[in-house]
């Protein structure tokens, strides 16, 4: 591949790595079906840890890249019902580390570019679901369920969005590899700041 095409491919890589400003706050913070969808696509957290679960789905061929987007989403709706329930004695602080360190997992697990067992993987994209459904269902405040719905819808496009360019990187060796690397050294520049 040639040097010009490896940096186009890896612009919207870079983009979620260091798109994010120095807070990682993100708008979405009002309630509804509207306002929940558009949440996880308002935080370059959140982002990359959607297109991550695409990016590996993609990797995983048809037969079973449904798998990482189902057991994420199905993690997140539990970790969003726990959050509305109060969580589980977790400050805000816990879980955004917890959110950081699932893209660095997310990310390792990109780079390592290595078929992984499902009885290994399943778990941990379910804990990743969890924090990230934690991390949204304690911003919900009223109209639960439509909001919550949004988030989910919103995160499912979010997948499919890292499915599409993992198919379209496929042909690249090195495109996957480094998008788990960007990834989980977006994961480490939270956890620093």
């Amino acid at each position: 591949m040639s040097l010009p095409r490896l940096a186009l491919t890896a612009l919207p890589f870079l983009a979620l790595a260091f798109g994010a400003s120095p807070a990682l706050a993100h708008a979405g913070h009002e309630h509804g079906l509207v306002a929940g969808f558009l949440h996880p696509l308002m935080g370059a957290d959140h982002v990359a840890a959607m297109v991550a679960i695409g990016l590996w789905a993609a990797s995983l061929g048809w037969q079973r890249g449904w798998l990482p987007p189902v057991g994420f989403l199905a993690g997140m709706a539990g970790g969003i019902a726990l959050g509305l329930a109060g969580g589980i004695g977790l400050g805000f602080g816990v879980v955004e580390t917890a959110v950081a360190g699932s893209l660095i997992v997310l990310g390792a697990m990109l780079a390592m570019a290595q078929p992984f067992r499902a009885a290994v993987a399943l778990p941990l994209v379910l804990v990743a679901g969890l924090v990230h459904g934690l991390a949204h269902g304690g911003e919900i405040a009223s109209a639960a369920l439509p909001t919550a719905f949004g988030m989910l819808a919103g995160s499912a496009l979010l997948h499919g969005f890292g499915a599409a360019l993992g198919v379209a990187s496929a042909r690249y060796a090195g495109a996957l590899r480094f998008g788990g690397a960007a990834i989980a050294g977006f994961g480490a520049l939270m956890l620093l700041s």
